[in-house]
């Protein structure tokens, strides 16, 4: 079973390939809610705000956790994102944004997938 990575910001944490889309706060919330049934999802959501708000669309708990994010080698990272970027960080975890701040991505992750040409030349240098 794939497990389901529940990010706040479309990152890459570690090596590998990553294909990213834009999806619909619908498809999110059933993807997020379908999830959380299966047992399969994990939050790395490090935000309250950020947390509640997906709570209130996909109708499950989301646990706010500042870990560092952990990838398996293989996974589906479900992505919450504000559109724009907070000028002031120390605003972060103090902004009220409303529900139409935000933009859901959908992303899958292969650690070995490919192995890159550029990986190969950058070993021979």
């Amino acid at each position: 079973m794939t497990a389901t990575i529940l990010l706040n910001s479309a990152m890459m944490p570690d090596e590998g390939l990553y294909i990213l889309r834009r999806v619909s706060r619908e498809f999110f919330a059933e993807l997020i809610a379908d999830a959380h049934r299966r047992g399969n999802l994990r939050s790395y959501i490090g935000y309250p705000e950020t947390a509640q708000h997906i709570e209130r669309i996909a109708r499950v708990p989301i646990p706010v956790n500042r870990a560092a994010t952990q990838l398996p080698d293989q996974a589906l990272l479900a992505i919450c994102k504000l559109k724009y970027r907070v000028s002031d960080p120390g605003a972060k975890g103090k902004l009220q944004p409303g529900e139409d701040d935000y933009e859901y991505y959908v992303a899958t992750y292969d650690r070995n997938h490919l192995r890159w040409r550029i990986c190969e030349d950058e070993s021979r240098a």
